[in-house]
């Protein structure tokens, strides 16, 4: 009985460890999930959302600059023999008529508050958060441009197996052609002859082919995915990817011009950049006026064979204590350094001034040659659409009168080849157009609002 439930006890565990070592972890995602994924685990994101980290360190310390600065320093060494009855203009009190038997102890302690700065740390706050929203900007700058990637893969992989559907089909429709020429061959009809037997043979070869470089094709773009969405290696990432289809598409593009001043990243990192050049450039004008600060510093200091003398016009740093507060100023005068300092802030200014020049005129043509794109890509869609339903009744027509024995093996093959070519003229339309509407999005800013909110 016993034995029983321990065999019992032995297979359940081999099971569940079968179970864990050999599953495989499989992720399924559509084009909404690899977008979702890409964003958040592409393995080029890491290296800016790191960039957004030191801004935030530099405003911490930027932050902190207002509070007091405390230096704490303690020494320890030999001490020359001093004695009180030694003070006198008549005996040597250089070390080296003294002698070294001693040793000395000292803490030094002084605390910097500073009161007013002309705005040097307020500058460099600002400064500092312009630093974090720019790099913010650069962040979903790279965001864009892995959404775009990202819908390339998808949409061309939705293409592929498209093909592969195509493919299959009129691989269906020539080995039923071969096959029917090859029994007429053998009846002597006629209306058949060899030389489009083997024509059928030579577009079955290329059908073939195809097939082969579709497998191929469709293997290189999930690798891709899986990178793109940031998969780990050992997981299967399966797409679920929706045929290719005709999109109607009502866009102003003045609308889309007004959206991409808001929205683009380039638009929002000028903008906090050049706050973050203006705080820049007063916080070297700063340096032109005098830093006041509250001071305290003091220090405590003993020796094994020194006498501690209590007379304020003597001072022994060895064998001494003192405590004192006051408040300062510092003011480093220089002929020209900090001018030029100031100058080439001004200078780092007026480049991101430049940058918005460009972008202003720049966005506006880049929006309209992707509206004009998308113009055409949308009409050539539309005409393919109208090409391949043609070309499909052309098939289906040719099929009919062979069947009827009204038609030639031949008149099918040349409807088998016009009906293949205009499908994959259509799918490639169809493409176009998904990513010209793609383009369109990422150049007016609405990719990310469209895509991943």
């Amino acid at each position: 009985m016993c034995s029983g439930k321990f065999k019992i006890l032995i297979i359940f565990t081999v099971v569940l460890l079968s179970s864990v070592c050999f599953a495989e972890d499989k992720v399924i995602v559509d084009l909404k999930g690899c977008i979702e994924r890409a964003v958040k685990f592409h393995p080029e994101l890491g290296e800016y959302k790191q960039d957004i980290e030191i801004y935030k360190a530099k405003l911490s310390e930027a932050q902190a600059a207002v509070f007091p600065q405390i230096e704490l320093m303690a020494l320890a060494g030999p001490s020359p023999e001093a004695r009180k009855e030694a003070i006198s203009p008549e005996i040597r009190t250089d070390v080296k008529s003294t002698t070294i038997n001693g040793v000395f102890g000292m803490i030094t302690m002084q605390l910097l508050q500073p009161i007013y700065t002309f705005g040097k740390i307020s500058g460099y706050k600002k400064a500092a958060q312009g630093g974090i929203k720019v790099s913010e900007a650069e962040l979903e700058k790279k965001r864009s441009e892995i959404i775009l990637k990202t819908k390339e893969l998808y949409w061309s992989l939705s293409m592929i197996r498209d093909l592969r559907i195509l493919a299959n089909e009129i691989k269906d429709e020539l080995e039923k052609a071969i096959k029917r020429t090859e029994e007429d061959l053998k009846k002597d009809i006629p209306s058949t002859d060899e030389l489009t037997l083997y024509k059928l043979k030579t577009y079955l070869g290329e059908v073939k082919r195809n097939l082969n470089e579709i497998d191929k094709n469709e293997a290189i773009i999930i690798e891709a995915l899986k990178f793109m969405t940031g998969t780990p290696q050992n997981t299967k990432l399966e797409i679920i990817t929706e045929p290719l289809k005709y999109e109607e598409a009502y866009i102003r593009p003045d609308e889309l011009i007004a959206k991409a001043f808001q929205l683009r990243p380039e638009m929002i990192q000028i903008k906090e950049g050049l706050k973050a050049k203006q705080a820049l450039v007063d916080v070297e004008k700063s340096n032109f006026y005098p830093q006041i600060f509250f001071l305290i510093k003091g220090s405590l200091a003993g020796a094994t064979n020194r006498d501690r003398i209590h007379n304020p016009y003597i001072s022994d740093p060895l064998n001494d204590s003192m405590l004192a507060a006051v408040v300062g100023m510092k003011l480093n005068i220089d002929f020209g350094i900090t001018k030029g300092k100031v100058r080439e802030a001004r200078i780092e200014y007026q480049k991101i001034l430049e940058k918005k020049k460009l972008a202003e005129q720049g966005i506006p043509v880049q929006i309209m040659k992707a509206y004009y794109e998308l113009e055409e890509a949308t009409k050539s869609a539309r005409d393919m659409e109208d090409a391949y339903q043609n070309a499909k009744k052309w098939l289906i027509t040719a099929q009919a009168n062979l069947d009827m024995g009204l038609g030639e093996t031949k008149d099918l093959a040349d409807a088998v080849l016009a009906y293949a070519t205009t499908r994959v003229n259509h799918l490639k339309a169809l493409y176009n157009q998904k990513m010209a509407i793609a383009n369109l999005l990422q150049a007016s800013g609405l990719d990310r609002e469209r895509e991943v909110k």
